[in-house]
């Protein structure tokens, strides 16, 4: 599903809150004015100076900043990260946001009213620029830094003129060689982080790597850091745990259901080992079986979150155990199993990037949708089209 919208049709952020006392206004008028921005708008700074709007970003979350990943440009380089939102500058310490570690990647505060003459600043110290949007200015005097059609309208982004042109077994084998890459890059990180592993009894090196990142998985979407070291923590190690989300006393009911069945993980692979729970399915043959097994070694995980734990954890450690140990048999096998897998729920990115490159539905396979996420974090993140396999015409 898509972001939850209010009546104008723009993303409802995720602190929507009622109108002030004698005002109309609500930060779903805040949201309303930013989603209707358009690539080369001057957003002029409340402490002098101005920024370019490249990319508005995408969503967030129900926790945390209001838009991730928005792209502006400050007259000298490129700036990728957050943007928070809100009717006042001073919300963003009345909601807490200077106390918060999630908000220590936004880049600019959008408001309606600069109520402060001071910028506020993250949890790590860092001032955050403000801008009014009652002050923006949606056709700038110069748009050098952003390209324009003959009819001075920004052109669309190079993948978009390629891709409808693409057959969809060329769409495919592209997102295909991008999944791969990802899987790759997974398994190259493993390689590393396995030859520094060490045993923690009752729990084998490859135990250790293992579930520590089986433990962070869970975490995707929420908060990877809190399940790492939850995980850390279960296998004995003096881990600090980071503030459950939200800086609450404790953690929200679904994280709180997934630590108690990671809990429960781990006490099971005390006596069998999780590698070696994990393992005999890679010599099945049949692809359905083989996922039967390893969804079954993950239980009482759901299918949809042991899929994902698949893809993204067992299969790429699967490979880099296979490059340590010289196994030709279980590097074919790990990822034969990945190009085959069939597609994981859909997030955020995969759906950003379905609409970014004009496909008409997500792909069929996880393969291909790890292939969104690589090219996403390669370089749509930042829009560097110049370098972006996506908008190449050929590889």
């Amino acid at each position: 599903m898509g972001p939850e919208r209010g009546r104008s049709g723009a993303p409802v952020v995720a602190e929507s809150q009622a109108p002030d006392p004698g005002s109309n206004l609500s930060e779903d008028e805040v949201a309303r004015r930013w989603w209707a921005l358009q690539p080369g708008a001057l957003l002029p700074l409340s402490q002098g100076g101005s920024l370019l709007l490249l990319f508005p970003g995408r969503p967030g979350g129900r926790c945390g900043p209001d838009v991730r990943d928005a792209v502006l440009h400050n007259g000298e380089e490129e700036l990728v990260g957050d943007v928070e939102l809100h009717v006042r500058s001073s919300d963003w310490q009345t909601h807490g946001h200077h106390r918060d570690t999630r908000y220590n990647e936004v880049i600019l505060h959008v408001v309606l009213i600069c109520d402060q003459t001071m910028p506020p600043r993250r949890q790590d110290g860092s001032p955050v620029p403000v801008c009014s949007l009652y002050d923006a200015v949606i056709t700038p005097a110069d748009l050098r830094l952003f390209p324009l059609a003959a009819d001075g309208s920004p052109v669309c982004w190079p993948c978009q003129r390629l891709w409808p042109e693409m057959t969809a077994e060329g769409r495919a084998r592209l997102l295909t060689l991008a999944g791969t890459l990802r899987f790759e890059e997974k398994a190259a990180s493993f390689v590393a982080a396995l030859r520094q592993a060490e045993g923690r009894d009752p729990f084998s090196a490859y135990d250790v790597c293992l579930i520590t990142a089986l433990a962070e998985g869970l975490g995707y979407g929420r908060n990877r850091r809190f399940f790492r070291a939850c995980g850390q923590r279960l296998l004995g190690f003096t881990t600090a745990l980071p503030e459950p989300e939200g800086r609450a006393s404790k953690p929200p009911p679904l994280d709180a259901a997934r630590l108690q069945t990671l809990g429960l993980l781990v006490a099971r692979w005390s006596t069998t080992g999780a590698w070696a729970r994990l393992q005999p399915a890679l010599s099945i043959e049949k692809p359905q079986q083989a996922i039967a097994e390893l969804r079954a070694a993950l239980a009482p995980l759901s299918s949809a979150r042991s899929d994902i734990l698949i893809c993204n954890v067992v299969l790429p450690f699967a490979y880099a155990v296979a490059l340590i140990e010289g196994s030709e048999l279980l590097a074919h096998q790990a990822r034969q199993l990945y190009h085959s897998y069939p597609a994981l729920p859909s997030n955020q990115v995969t759906r950003a990037m379905s609409r970014q490159l004009l496909l008409p539905v997500e792909p069929r396979l996880a393969c291909q949708q790890q292939g969104l996420h690589h090219i996403y974090q390669e370089t749509c993140r930042a829009k560097r089209c110049g370098i972006c396999m996506a908008g190449k015409k050929s590889l």
